[in-house]
């Protein structure tokens, strides 16, 4: 038994070593990143080692109370005799059993609130580290057009530089070509900069201790379903969470009920005075004359009127959160369809007739540079307007607790 143990420790050990190496060892999809949040986030961890910290509560409320044992010594001195006399009494109070099932079902429905808890951290984390991977992926597709238009600019200023030597063009010309080129290799530092933060928030979530990368492309979302959307966020963690705090205050209110009833206890004891053995059994009453539990049926039924309105406040917020989330996201695919009909068809055949045109002297370089620019621009807002949608898209997935 203890070998079989042993090699299970072992294996889960190696697996476990697997999944961080394999985390770190390759480029990781949006899947990867989203199956490595859940097993690795430090908040998920936190949140569920915070439910073993209530499950606790549920092994006190459930034990009985524990029995009394008295013992008393003393001498009695007669006027001829001396004796050693003693007693002992044993005694048990009986709680009433609505009392120990109120605080069964409050601790129950404590772990569930902690429970509800765990899946409202994880929908978090995962909402963060998805949107770190679309970050990431999309500054690696800003690198790679900023490295295609650096060699644009790079041809440009060669070719500048060869007019102007020829005398075609004046010095003015190439120092703006340069310009041009110091200009894309900036934006390309920056881009990288990008990058190494979304990278970095991406190995802090996912506790990864090396390097890591991404793999994946920006690209047009397929269109989501109000219905299915609010449906699904019915049954969001916080709701849940809020549910079963209702829950525990009502059963704090039943434990307060509980002491207005009388309390019940069971004894006996032994005793020897002057040489007789005595045994008694016996009862008492707690009697609940002034404490009644008030404070706790008081602070019950308080917590739980707060709740509920928390409950519906919270209904409210969720369904217009998810509706505008909807909305965001049908607008930026319609973005996206204009930018995908109008203005990017096109863009590497206009690259390639603007510069062919400069080399020949048939367009001169402030228009050949401005077109540059303007292509250069409609790819950028083509990449913010992807990496838009598949933010857009997180939102509306994590406020409809479609992303767990």
């Amino acid at each position: 038994m203890r070998m079989g143990t042993t090699t299970m420790a072992v294996g889960a050990m190696v697996c476990a070593f697997a999944t961080g190496a394999t985390a770190q060892g390759r480029a990781m999809t949006l899947s990867d990143v989203l199956t490595r949040a859940r097993e690795q986030a430090p908040q998920i961890v936190s949140a569920r080692l915070a439910l073993e910290e209530t499950r606790a509560r549920l092994i006190g409320a459930s034990l009985h109370n524990n029995p009394e044992l008295d013992a008393w010594v003393g001498n009695r001195n007669g006027s001829t005799d001396r004796f050693t006399d003693y007693q002992f009494g044993l005694t048990h109070r009986l709680e009433p059993g609505a009392r120990r099932s109120s605080r069964v079902e409050g601790a129950n429905a404590a772990i569930a609130e902690s429970t509800a808890n765990i899946d409202e951290v994880t929908r978090t984390a995962l909402r963060q580290a998805a949107a770190s991977y679309y970050r990431a992926v999309y500054a690696s597709d800003r690198i790679n057009s900023l490295n295609a238009a650096y060699e644009v600019a790079s041809n440009i200023y060669a070719a500048a530089d060869r007019r102007y030597r020829a005398g075609d063009i004046a010095i003015l010309d190439v120092n703006i070509a340069r310009a041009s080129l110091a200009r894309v290799r900036a934006d390309r530092e920056g881009a990288e900069a990008a990058k190494a933060l979304a990278l970095g928030d991406l190995r802090q979530l996912l506790r990864l201790d090396g390097d890591a990368t991404v793999s994946g492309s920006l690209s047009t979302l397929p269109p989501a379903d109000l219905g299915v959307a609010l449906q699904a966020a019915s049954g969001r963690p916080e709701l849940q969470s809020l549910a079963a705090a209702i829950q525990e205050a009502e059963a704090e209110r039943r434990v307060g009920q509980s002491f207005a009833r009388p309390q019940y206890g069971l004894g006996v004891s032994y005793s020897r005075e002057e040489g007789d053995q005595i045994v008694l059994g016996g009862m008492t009453i707690a009697l609940p004359f002034f404490s009644r539990g008030q404070e706790q049926q008081a602070a019950g039924s308080a917590r739980a009127a707060r709740l509920r309105s928390e409950l519906e406040a919270a209904r409210a917020r969720i369904d217009t959160e998810v509706r505008a989330a909807f909305d965001a996201y049908n607008r930026r695919l319609a973005a996206l369809r204009i930018l995908e009909a109008d203005a990017i068809t096109g863009l590497d055949e206009n690259d390639l007739l603007t510069t062919r045109s400069f080399e020949v002297g048939q367009l001169g370089l402030r228009d050949l540079l401005l077109v540059r620019r303007e292509t250069l621009d409609t790819r950028f807002q083509y990449l913010d307007a992807l990496l838009e949608a598949a933010l857009a898209r997180i939102d509306l997935d994590a406020s409809a607790a479609m992303l767990r």
